[in-house]
């Protein structure tokens, strides 16, 4: 199993889990009853970490797996991001919530790169855009 399809499926249980029991990451953080709005949130956050999970197990599982990098790719975006706009919440959510999120989200960055870097990846063999050599540099 390639380090795209691990993560693909990881990313995958985290959705399933954030859809069954959206209530249960906000009540870690001990603050506040969850709203309905939140929970929403919650199941919205889940769907979309379901879907960009196993769209990666299925490119993963593909010939070749080119698609996996890609997949994995956008979910390292949108893990990215959600580091900077945990981070940016500070001022309305308070540190401990914003720093708690960011670093979540830090660590899927770091899952999703190692993914792409290590040797569990995709193979990069079939791909002939991937030579794993730097390009010509220019037109």
């Amino acid at each position: 199993m390639s380090g795209c399809e691990r993560m693909g499926w990881l990313r995958a249980a985290v959705g399933a889990a954030l859809l069954a029991a959206p209530r249960l990451p906000m009540r870690v953080s001990g603050r506040e009853a969850p709203t309905p709005a939140s929970v929403l949130l919650m199941r919205t956050i889940g769907i979309r970490d379901l879907v960009l999970g196993l769209g990666t197990v299925s490119a993963a599982r593909s010939p070749g797996a080119p698609d996996a990098r890609r997949w994995t790719a956008a979910a390292l975006a949108s893990d990215g991001l959600d580091t900077a706009v945990s981070l940016a919440g500070v001022p309305s959510i308070g540190a401990r919530d914003a720093v708690g999120a960011a670093l979540l989200a830090l660590a899927f960055v770091c899952g999703d790169v190692a993914a792409l870097r290590g040797p569990g990846g995709p193979d990069r063999a079939s791909d002939p855009s991937s030579t794993g050599r730097p390009g010509p540099v220019g037109p």
